[in-house]
């Protein structure tokens, strides 16, 4: 891949969508030589037919970002964008089959320690940062990669990732050409070799908003080290909730609990925010928030229609923590604004009563760890002594 057509056949559609091309690993040189070309392209005047890849990549991400803040500024082509998207052009090329062939793992970890430098910015520091770095990185999920196979009279040829030249499907009655596709998605189903685990989770860090709103995500599983980095921001945690109750409150809910079990256990990886008790109860205020949406919902005659087929023991991870979290202190699920007395206060307190039947039933050693959870988001944080 060369800097000159990085944003063309890369950048503009992996965020407007189409074929992403992926060439030769790129390097903090190459980066450099993007953002200088993408300078002298912003001074100049636009081209006739406004065929500028950098004023249509501006474009396409602005739609993106105007769905979760419709007043925020047109993003730059700026070193963290190029960054970002290099450690992603560089992550797609280890499983790239021209990088097959002796010595390929040598080629991997040298491609996966670019990839990673290149994805180590940093968490978002502001709400419209976040966004502006889910617009080009929020199609990640929809990466496929599409596997030809090419039958003719003679046999047959494979080519993965890439398309016949047009010596291989000439004369088609002739030779009785048939082409067979088969789309792979390139998260769920090719995966990430392992020496790019790291690199993905550095992007991951780096652009945490895709990851809040997908909780069910398998690969990495949640973290709220990352995640707490854009839910902080009130704008986009009335995002994340949404899409939270959208999937369902039970299944997301579940998914968002056990993460907590990572983050203060320490088992994520050391990249996002570090766990400590302030985030702990931010967390679980989070997940009691989204029960009292949903409570709200309910009781409104708005409830979800995904939640009609809830799994037999789903919510159980939420219904346990959110138990330990009022049984050590009720302001971590219980707003100050919200009488007990009130309509709703009396639903949530139904609620509460079944998740903590729920996790009666679910035994005590879930419920001893779920108490360490509370008891870290409460215990106030020990400060070195001061030294006069």
């Amino acid at each position: 891949m060369t800097p000159a057509r990085f944003v063309p056949d890369f950048l503009l559609p992996l965020v407007r969508g189409g074929a992403l091309h992926v060439g030769k690993p790129l390097g903090p040189s190459s980066v450099a030589r993007v953002l200088e070309m993408a300078r002298r392209a912003s001074s100049a005047p636009p081209p006739p037919g406004g065929a500028d890849p950098v004023r249509a990549l501006a474009r396409a991400r602005a739609e993106v970002m105007a769905r979760y803040l419709p007043a925020g500024t047109p993003p730059a082509l700026d070193e963290t964008t190029v960054r970002l998207g290099a450690a992603l052009h560089d992550l797609l090329a280890l499983a790239h089959p021209d990088l097959a062939g002796p010595g390929v793992g040598r080629r991997q970890d040298r491609i996966a320690a670019a990839a990673r430098s290149l994805a180590a910015v940093g968490p978002p520091r502001t709400a419209v940062e976040a966004v502006a770095r889910h617009s080009l990185l929020g199609r990640l999920g929809e990466i496929v990669r599409i596997d030809r196979t090419v039958r003719f009279w003679l046999g047959r040829q494979t080519f993965v990732g890439r398309t016949p030249p047009p010596r291989i499907t000439a004369l088609p009655a002739l030779r009785r050409v048939r082409v067979d596709q088969t789309a792979r998605g390139w998260l769920r189903e090719i995966g990430i070799p392992s020496p790019g685990r790291a690199a993905f989770v550095e992007l991951n860090a780096a652009s945490p908003l895709g990851e809040a709103l997908d909780p069910l995500r398998l690969d990495p599983p949640p973290g709220w080290g990352r995640m707490l980095a854009v839910i902080r921001f009130p704008p986009l945690a009335r995002v994340v909730a949404g899409a939270a109750l959208d999937l369902g409150v039970e299944r997301a809910g579940d998914a968002l609990g056990a993460a907590l079990y990572r983050y203060v256990g320490m088992h994520d990886p050391p990249v996002g925010v570090h766990a400590s008790g302030e985030g702990a109860a931010f967390a679980l205020r989070f997940l009691a928030h989204l029960v009292w949406l949903d409570v709200l919902f309910r009781a409104e005659g708005r409830r979800l229609e995904l939640d009609r087929d809830v799994a037999p023991g789903a919510g159980l991870e939420l219904a346990v923590v959110l138990t330990a979290a009022e049984r050590t202190r009720p302001a971590l699920v219980w707003p100050e604004d919200v009488s007990p007395d009130g309509d709703l206060g009396r639903a949530f307190r139904a609620r509460l009563d079944a998740f903590a039947a729920q996790a009666a039933a679910a035994g005590s050693p879930r419920l001893v760890a779920a108490m360490a959870i509370a008891d870290f988001a409460v215990t106030p944080a020990t400060l070195p002594a001061a030294v006069s």
